[in-house]
C-alpha cells in the first residue's frame, strides 16, 4: 500500500487538524476509505494535490493544466485499447486497398 496514507501521515503532509481534514472529506476535495466509521486510508496522490492547493502563491493556471493533462492521461488510460485497436484495423484496411 505504497500510495495510501494513514491519518497521522495525513496531518502531517498538510499540517492541519484532523477537524479540517474531516471538513476537506465533506467538500468532496479528499476521499477517505472507511472501515468501522473511521477514516483509515487516504491515496497519497490526492493528499499531495490537496497539498498543493493550500500552498500559498499556487498558480490556478497551473492547476487548470493538471487537470487537463490528467483528464487526457485518464482519457489514455480507459480507451488505449480502443484507440489502439482503431489504427490497427485501419492499417490494416490501408495495406489490402493498396494492394
Amino acid at each position: 500500500m505504497n500510495n495510501m496514507l494513514t491519518l497521522e501521515e495525513v496531518k502531517s503532509y498538510l499540517e492541519i487538524e484532523q477537524q479540517q481534514i474531516e471538513k476537506f472529506i465533506g467538500q468532496g476535495k479528499l476521499h477517505a476509505y472507511k472501515i468501522g466509521g473511521t477514516y483509515l486510508r487516504f491515496r497519497k496522490e490526492e493528499v499531495l494535490n490537496l497539498r498543493y492547493e493550500l500552498a500559498p502563491g499556487t498558480q490556478k493556471k497551473k492547476q487548470v493544466r493538471a487537470g487537463i493533462l490528467s483528464h487526457a492521461y485518464d482519457f489514455w488510460r480507459f480507451n488505449n485499447f480502443y484507440i489502439i485497436s482503431l489504427i490497427l484495423v485501419g492499417a490494416l484496411v490501408y495495406l489490402l486497398v493498396r494492394s
